[in-house]
């Protein structure tokens, strides 16, 4: 990809501003406050664009930045380039309302659509992170960031196992981790949804053993009573208080009429048994008076039983209808026990029938599918990250090996090579001994943070992109920034460097 022009509209301190550019290395010098810092950020807004920061972060995001005050409507620009031997035109307008953005093949006048990729896949896949870690470096920015790391590895991956960069590793993590993140959800609620079936049924046998434990309670409860109950019924035989009575008047008749028939016989026997006679007689008199008072005292207990007949009679009526209550009594009670067993019962059988569907209670097909996708989503994840670990290392090698050609030569083969361990950091080899990175010299270091951005640009970038250098030279001597640009003015690609120094075209006009 070479930019032939670029048209300033409005943007920053430039208006109306045209700038050509060509192939090769270049250099575009000026004071500070020129405007390099602003033509530099023109360029990466006209390839990938400038979204407006939101809240606090807008106030001092580069939209705000380089929006003009006077005339925010004609905030856009125009870049010509070519790419695959075509030529392209694309315009933008940054504006806030009326932002708008199309491409144009200036050969044949094809319109091409930059929201569904066209212009992605010119730029062959470079994106505006990989931008700035690779061959776009601004000023006290040589350290790549750590999207030069992580696209590394997604690079690494994609060849390694397919040898092609048609697949996204950190996409293809971010989807996984998704899908992850979803299939967790739906297993929560279905877990949520079984411990709550088997809570209800725990619960119910929990109510169900409570009523039984007061329906035990109230089945002793009853059957003491019914046992003082039963203790209280008694059953009396019938015998009057005036049967002596009736015993008394048989026996004084019996005495009367023996006490008359010993007179009358006394009376009958002759003079000569005078004396027997009057022994008889008296004995018969005492006999006879001995049954009239037996005969007076059972009138009188037959005539007291027939004044208290009545009363008896209405305390036996009494009795009868207590005893007929506390019988009834009785009857309820047993009816009571025999519900209370018959509810025992029941309860009983429907608390062992949810202890047997309790432990026959099994997940829904659904949540054992679910948990089967989360285990193997992990597996999955797992799996791709020790695969990106084994391509990590596979692009380390590549990476290493392409960087030290470049450190070497850029550094007049001082260091023949240099060496990125995810462990160790960045050492760099002298020929003796292997030497960590914040041992040398920052001018050192520069070249080494020039190298790794060179070397991962040629690996990731599938198109040519421009070099654009923005004041990065100025930890370099002489023969440090002799040996760069030398190396620069060696490669097929277009370099732009922003300078406020003009020994950078001194000494490209040397080499």
């Amino acid at each position: 990809m070479i930019i032939t022009e670029l048209y300033i509209r409005n943007f920053g301190k430039f208006s109306n501003r045209h700038f050509y550019l060509r192939e090769g290395v270049q250099v575009i010098s000026g004071e500070n406050e020129f405007g390099k810092t602003t033509l530099h950020a023109f360029i990466r807004a006209m390839l990938f664009g400038m979204e407006r920061g939101r809240g606090r972060a807008a106030a001092k995001d580069d939209f705000s930045r380089y929006e003009p005050w006077e005339d925010p409507g004609s905030y856009a620009g125009v870049m010509r380039f070519i790419c695959g031997g075509r030529r392209f035109r694309l315009e933008r307008n940054f504006a806030r309302h009326t932002r708008s953005v199309s491409l144009i093949c200036e050969d044949d006048g094809e319109e091409l659509s930059v929201e569904h990729g066209d212009l992605e896949m010119l730029l062959g896949g470079m994106t505006p992170e990989l931008f700035d870690s690779t061959v776009s470096i601004g000023q006290l920015k040589a350290e790549p960031g750590q999207e030069l790391a992580d696209a590394l590895v997604n690079y690494a991956a994609n060849y390694y196992e397919t040898g092609g960069g048609e697949y996204d590793l950190n996409a293809a993590l971010k989807d996984l981790n998704e899908k992850k993140r979803t299939a967790a959800k739906q297993l929560r609620e279905e877990e949520s949804l079984y411990e709550a079936k088997l809570q209800k049924m725990q619960q119910e046998c929990s109510y169900l053993e409570r009523d039984m434990e007061r329906l035990h309670r109230e089945h002793e409860e009853k059957e003491e009573t019914l046992e003082e109950l039963e203790q209280e019924i008694t059953f009396e035989p019938d015998t009057p208080e005036a049967a002596p009575g009736r015993l008394l008047v048989p026996g004084g008749i019996v005495g009367i009429c023996v006490g008359i028939l010993g007179i009358l016989w006394s009376r009958s026997i002759g003079q000569e048994l005078l004396n027997m006679s009057v022994f008889v007689g008296v004995a018969a008199g005492m006999i006879s008076l001995l049954g009239v008072i037996v005969l007076t005292a059972g009138i009188l207990r037959m005539t007291g039983r027939n004044r208290s007949g009545k009363r008896a009679g209405r305390r036996g009526t009494e009795e009868k209808g207590a005893s007929d209550g506390i019988e009834g009594q009785r009857k309820r009670l047993e009816w009571e026990l025999e519900r209370i067993r018959g509810e025992l019962k029941e309860k009983a059988l429907r608390r062992e029938n949810i202890r047997e569907e309790y432990e026959e209670t099994e997940k829904s097909e659904r949540h054992i599918r679910l948990e089967k996708q989360c285990r193997a989503l992990e597996l999955a994840e797992v799996t791709l990250r020790k695969a990106a670990g084994a391509a990590g290392e596979y692009m380390e090698k590549r990476l290493n090996r392409r960087a030290s050609e470049i450190f070497s030569a850029v550094t007049d083969e001082k260091y023949p090579s240099l060496e990125i361990d995810g462990q160790r950091g960045i050492t760099v080899w002298n020929g003796i001994r292997r030497i960590p990175a914040e041992r040398l010299s920052r001018g050192t270091v520069e070249q080494i943070y020039f190298s790794v951005r060179m070397a991962a640009a040629e690996l990731l970038a599938e198109e040519n992109m421009p070099v654009i250098l923005d004041d990065v030279f100025a930890f370099y001597d002489d023969k440090r920034l002799e040996s760069v640009l030398k190396w620069l003015s060696g490669q097929k690609k277009q370099v732009i460097i922003f300078t406020c120094h003009k020994r950078e075209e001194e000494i490209l006009r040397q080499i």
